[in-house]
C-alpha cells in the first residue's frame, strides 16, 4: 500500500517542525520583543501567572503551565477559559499578591474568539495586567490586550491546528525563560537550546515513526472509540491528540490521566473496540503506574500504543513509539514533539478509513472546505 495516497495536512505540519523550530524559536525568544512588552523590573516582579485559551490553545496552556512554574520561578495555574471568566472572583485571580505580581495570558493564534476576549476583560476588570499570545496582532483579542506578544508563525497549512499548537508551546517557554531570566533563577539560552537540540533529535526518527502510525492506522481505522492517557503535562498532550481524533477521523475520543483510567475508564465495554493511547516521559514519578496501566490495557484486550523517551520495556502485546530522550536538565522538552505521533496516527486513520477531515468538511488532499 503507498503510503503517499494517505498524505495529509498532519504529516504535512509534522514534518514542517524540522524547518520551523529554528525560526519559531528565534521569533519566540527576540529578548528585545521580550523586554519591550515586559521591562525587566515588572518581569522579575512578577510572582503570578495565570495562562488559558480555548481548544489546543487550553492543551498547551496546560501542558506548560508546570514548565514556567519551573522556569519563571513563579505561580502558574492553567484555568480553563469558563472558569476564569465565571467562577475565578478577584481573589482567586491575585492569590495573595498584587496586581502588578500578576499577569493573565490569554493564547489564541487567530486572537478572534469571543472567550478570548473575556478572559482578557476579566484580567482588566481585576485589575491586572493581560497579554494575549497570538499570530494576529489585529485581532479583537490583540485589541483586548495590554500586551499583544505576537509568534510571528510563518505561513503554512494549520487544519487543523498543529503548528499554531507547536508555536503556543514555544512561545509559553520563551516566556516563561525569559521571566525566570529577569528574576535570575533561569538562563533562557538554555531553554531556547532544549528546543532547538530536541527537535533536531526528533528528525532522524520522523520517517520510522510516520511508517510505525501509518502501519498502525490500518488496524485502527475501523475503530470509533479512543482514549489517550497522560499524567501531568502528559495529560495536555494527551488532550491535544484526542482533539485531533475527532477533529480527523470524527470519532468518539476522550482524555484521561491514569488514576482515572484505571479506577474508572477501565471498565467500558467492548476493550477490543477501544484504541487506548499512553504519555509518559522518562523522568516521570509515575513511569511504573503507567508501565502498570499499559499492561492491564493489553491484558483486557485494548489495542494500545505507549508514546515515550523512556527505554524500559512496557508489556508484550502493546506498541510502542519511542521518541528520543529528552534531555535530563530539560525534561519537558518532550512536550514539543510527543504529541506528534498521535496526531499523525488520527489523520492516518481518517485518511485509510476514506473520511475527509472534519466530519467530512476538509479535504486534506486539495486542502479545501466543502460547505
Amino acid at each position: 500500500m503507498d503510503k503517499q495516497n494517505y498524505y495529509n495536512t498532519i504529516g504535512l505540519q509534522v514534518e514542517s517542525l524540522f524547518e520551523l523550530a529554528p525560526v519559531q524559536v528565534e521569533k519566540c525568544f527576540d529578548e528585545k520583543k521580550l523586554s519591550a512588552l515586559l521591562p525587566l523590573p515588572e518581569a522579575a516582579a512578577l510572582k503570578r501567572l495565570i495562562v488559558a485559551g480555548c481548544g489546543d490553545s487550553y492543551s498547551a496552556a496546560g501542558a506548560m503551565a508546570p514548565v514556567i512554574r519551573r522556569l519563571a520561578g513563579v505561580s502558574c495555574a492553567s484555568p480553563d477559559p469558563m472558569e476564569l471568566c465565571s467562577f475565578y472572583t478577584d481573589e482567586d485571580i491575585l492569590d495573595g499578591c498584587r496586581a502588578e505580581e500578576v499577569l493573565v495570558v490569554a493564547i489564541s493564534a487567530s486572537g478572534g474568539s469571543v472567550r478570548i476576549v473575556e478572559m482578557l476583560e476579566r484580567a482588566r476588570a481585576a485589575g491586572v495586567r493581560s497579554m494575549l499570545i497570538t499570530n494576529n496582532p489585529e485581532s479583537k483579542g490583540a485589541k483586548a490586550a495590554q500586551l499583544v506578544y505576537c509568534v510571528e508563525t510563518p505561513e503554512l497549512c494549520n487544519t487543523p491546528g498543529l503548528r499554531s499548537y507547536f508555536a503556543s508551546l514555544t512561545a509559553l517557554a520563551a516566556l516563561g525563560s525569559y521571566i525566570g531570566g529577569c528574576k535570575g533563577v533561569t538562563e533562557p539560552a538554555a531553554a531556547r537550546q532544549a528546543i532547538l537540540d530536541y527537535v533536531a533529535a526528533c528528525q532522524p526518527c520522523y520517517e520510522a515513526i510516520d511508517d510505525a502510525m501509518f502501519e498502525l492506522a490500518g488496524s485502527w481505522k475501523d475503530l470509533e472509540k479512543f482514549e489517550i492517557v497522560g499524567d501531568e503535562s502528559e495529560f495536555f498532550s494527551a488532550q491535544f491528540v484526542e482533539e485531533k481524533f475527532i477533529e480527523c477521523a470524527s470519532v468518539h475520543a476522550s482524555h484521561a490521566d491514569s488514576e482515572d483510567w484505571c479506577h474508572i475508564n477501565f471498565f467500558l465495554r467492548e476493550p477490543e473496540k477501544i484504541g487506548t493511547i499512553f504519555h509518559v516521559n522518562a523522568s516521570a514519578p509515575d513511569l511504573d503506574r503507567i508501565a502498570e496501566s499499559v499492561r492491564v490495557s493489553v491484558a483486557i484486550g485494548r489495542p494500545t500504543l505507549v508514546v515515550t523517551d523512556a527505554d524500559c520495556a512496557f508489556a508484550e502485546g502493546a506498541a510502542v513509539c519511542r521518541l528520543p530522550k529528552a534531555p535530563e536538565n530539560a525534561p519537558w522538552a518532550l512536550l514539543m514533539m510527543d504529541h506528534a505521533p498521535g496526531s499523525l496516527l488520527a489523520a492516518y486513520c481518517a485518511a485509510r478509513a476514506g473520511k475527509l477531515f472534519f466530519s467530512n468538511r476538509y479535504d486534506f488532499r486539495t486542502r479545501t472546505w466543502k460547505m
